[in-house]
């Protein structure tokens, strides 16, 4: 007890302060952890119709075909009839076929929430609770997750996002009697924003380059050459999902005819004919000013005279068609067909056709020509000029 009053004469004694900071040090009544919040969600699964199932992550739906993330087995692409059901706690943005989304759509008319697929139904949850909506799997014709689709939707992108394209470079090169060297090349690059499929787009940047260089010489005798060169430039403003004006140029220079530049300066309108996940066909028309100057075509005894240069007014009339075939083949082709209204004479098309073949990720092999006519060219040359090139392809993105 001596003890005791001891300890407590003491204490008494002690700053209120210093009394709170020994109690408040003291071990209290156990208390439980608090929840980790930033714990990671638990993965996707998703379950085939033979009863196998990959769990990771889902990714996307477009057109009936799923692509799914696994660590071990990579992106998975299937479609709808080989899925037994997908448990997913993601938010995802369901599109179904006929919803034209935009800047302008409001949130409720498109499903937004958590996914479960189950019995051919992709049963979306609203984000908050409350009841969710079924869509039949054949109506969900994009299945994007959230982020992406306020990426898409609401924000305004830079200008060095959104470009994708490829290029191309082939050579020859042969040593015998005759020297020969060959090149070719060529880029096609383009962005449109949105850069999605399931979006309306807004705009539309088009850039195109085609070369082709050659020279064969032997001793004692004069060379030859080949040069080729075109490149044209595009920009679309979509005015709905279909229908759009456009500002263009083109540039063509072409030895074999004679030809040291043809210019062409215009703005037209275009029209998406067909416009599917895989697939596009535009059809176009522009009004525009064109320039054709020219040079004396070589090795012809006794030498021509000289072209005189050309100032027209003409229109162009065209199409541009690209398709994704099985096996990652793509395919696309040009026609474009140029009449001159205050020389009638003075008329020209070309066409180009491609053939790309996925070889390993970005690389691959294309085959390609190109057919330039021109009615009217130099003195001595003759009117079509016709290319083959096949060479390694580069996939931008």
């Amino acid at each position: 007890m001596s003890q005791f009053r001891f300890v407590s004469r003491i204490f008494s004694r002690l700053p209120i302060t210093l009394c709170a900071v020994i109690a408040f040090a003291l071990p209290g009544p156990a208390q439980s952890a608090p929840a980790d919040k930033s714990a990671a969600p638990a993965p996707d699964v998703l379950v085939f119709t033979n009863g196998d199932q990959l769990t990771g992550k889902l990714l996307r739906e477009v057109s009936g075909s799923v692509t799914f993330h696994s660590d071990m087995a990579g992106d998975v692409t299937v479609t709808w009839d080989k899925i037994k059901s997908i448990h997913s706690s993601q938010q995802f943005a369901v599109i179904q076929p006929g919803q034209h989304v935009n800047r302008k759509t409001p949130d409720a008319a498109i499903a937004h929430g958590p996914i479960q697929v189950q019995d051919s139904e992709v049963k979306v949850g609203p984000p908050e609770g409350g009841a969710t909506k079924d869509i039949p799997v054949k109506n969900a014709q994009y299945m994007i997750d959230q982020d992406t689709y306020n990426k898409e939707v609401k924000r305004n992108p830079g200008w060095g996002y959104g470009w994708s394209g490829s290029v191309t470079a082939g050579a020859t090169l042969v040593e015998a009697t005759q020297n020969s060297r060959n090149f070719t090349g060529g880029a096609a690059i383009a962005r449109t924003i949105p850069t999605v499929t399931w979006l309306d787009p807004r705009t539309r940047t088009l850039f195109d380059f085609t070369g082709a260089y050659g020279t064969v010489t032997q001793p004692g005798t004069a060379g030859t050459k080949t040069n080729i060169l075109h490149g044209d430039a595009e920009q679309d403003w979509y005015i709905s999902p279909r229908f759009y004006y456009l500002v263009d140029a083109a540039f063509d220079h072409n030895y074999s005819q004679g030809l040291s530049l043809q210019q062409i300066y215009g703005g037209g309108l275009g029209y998406v004919v067909i416009k599917r996940p895989k697939e596009e066909l535009d059809v176009k028309f522009d009004i525009h000013y064109e320039e054709q100057t020219y040079f004396v075509t070589p090795n012809i005894v006794p030498p021509p005279p000289l072209t005189p240069s050309k100032n027209l007014i003409g229109a162009d009339f065209g199409d541009t068609y690209t398709v994704k075939l099985p096996r990652g083949l793509v395919f696309n082709q040009t026609a474009v067909i140029t009449p001159a209204f205050n020389n009638t004479n003075a008329y020209s098309a070309l066409a180009s056709a491609g053939l790309v073949f996925p070889v390993y990720k970005r690389l691959g092999f294309n085959i390609g020509t190109l057919d330039d006519f021109l009615n009217d060219p130099a003195a001595g040359s003759k009117k079509n000029s016709f290319q083959f090139s096949a060479g390694l392809n580069y996939t931008l993105k």
